[in-house]
């Protein structure tokens, strides 16, 4: 009893500085952002002002409210769906359904209550997470997969493949740009001429991929929704970067993933006469499930968390279209010197990747094969 106390007492004074550290750099700024939120503070601290920056960002306080009661409902509604109960899994149903409506009413309301520019920025943080993170994961897995396979060379396409990630960011978004210049001697556009289409605006066309197709095929007429519900062209040359950076880092992760899974498994699936889809789809995928899981996570924070890059690409002709919210924070501080409303608007941020983080985690954790 004695000794177990001693080494308890011995690995908290072990991790005490580790303690410290985070709460200096780590817990306290969250709670200075909120008292900073709750003031006028345009270079120094003015009156006091509560939630008001809550309020102008956010809206009606009944909005939201609606809004968390919503996803409250979404959230016993997929509880209950999956359960094996008939009337139990039907009611679920009709929860989610009338979860979504709820929400949906609410956030409309708080769109036309609140700040536009926030929500407009949260759809393009939105449009940019679900056009980046699906082609980074499944690529990186496809690309990993046939590097399992090969026997020579593996460390030099890993090193190959890691090349974007360790590049100076600021430098190959450059490069980016220069590639995707509306200038008609632009690498792009000489690579979409020769295929015979007519040059592109690329990284300054603010107008929907759905616009330009229709337009492509001689539809001149169509909603105005139909440039405000998809991402421009800009955002999708922002998404071919940052897919390109990302992919391979995820591949060598998912690499060594694979090289970590031991052979007799594999062995045991060729005994038994499993094909190759059918090893990959009962054998590999579940027990590289921890690793994507993993990078699925940390690409959906990363996502919405991105700046660098995206303040790098976006130009004068398409910045609505490709503002995500941590663009807009930092406008608010160092455009309009206004720290006080950025404050609110990060920690609005903060909280939507944690209840992001949290719900990923409870509806794909489940998921994941640990092992025995």
């Amino acid at each position: 009893m004695g000794e177990s106390r001693t080494e308890g007492v011995i690995a908290w004074a072990l991790m005490a500085p580790a303690l410290v550290v985070l709460g200096v750099f780590g817990i306290f700024p969250i709670f200075y952002a909120f008292f900073v939120s709750l003031h006028r503070w345009r270079i120094k601290k003015g009156e006091f002002l509560g939630l008001s920056h809550y309020g102008r960002a956010l809206g009606d306080p009944i909005d939201l409210l609606g809004l968390l009661i919503g996803l409250a409902v979404i959230w016993v509604g997929l509880r209950w769906i999956s359960h094996h109960i008939r009337v139990r899994k039907a009611f679920g149903g009709l929860l989610l359904l009338a979860g979504c409506w709820l929400a949906l009413q609410s956030l409309l309301g708080m769109a036309a209550g609140g700040d536009g520019r926030l929500f407009n920025a949260f759809k393009v943080t939105l449009f940019y997470s679900l056009g980046t993170i699906p082609l980074e994961v499944a690529g990186s897995l496809l690309l990993a997969t046939l590097l399992f396979k090969i026997a020579t060379a593996r460390s030099f396409f890993r090193v190959l493949f890691f090349l974007p990630y360790i590049t100076p960011m600021i430098a190959t978004a450059v490069v980016f740009r220069t590639i995707f210049s509306p200038n008609p001697s632009s690498l792009a556009n000489r690579f979409w001429t020769h295929i015979g289409s007519d040059p592109q605006r690329w990284l300054y066309d603010s107008r929907s991929i759905v616009a330009l197709a229709l337009q492509g095929i001689g539809v001149e007429a169509y909603p105005g929704w139909v440039d405000t519900m998809f991402p421009s062209m800009s955002l999708v040359c922002i998404l071919l970067y940052n897919i390109w950076v990302y992919i391979g880092y995820d591949t060598v992760i998912l690499l060594a993933g694979l090289s970590a899974i031991p052979r007799h498994y594999f062995e045991a699936a060729a005994i038994d006469g499993a094909n190759a889809w059918q090893t990959f789809r009962h054998v590999t995928l579940p027990l590289i499930s921890p690793t994507l899981f993993f990078i699925s996570l940390v690409a959906v924070i990363g996502t919405f968390k991105a700046f660098n890059h995206i303040y790098i690409l976006r130009t004068a002709g398409a910045q609505d279209t490709v503002d995500v919210v941590s663009v807009l924070i930092f406008d608010q501080i160092y455009q309009f010197h206004n720290a006080g409303y950025a404050s609110a608007l990060a920690l609005i941020l903060f909280l939507t990747i944690l209840v992001l983080t949290v719900v990923q985690n409870r509806l794909l954790g489940r998921r994941v094969f640990y092992g025995d």
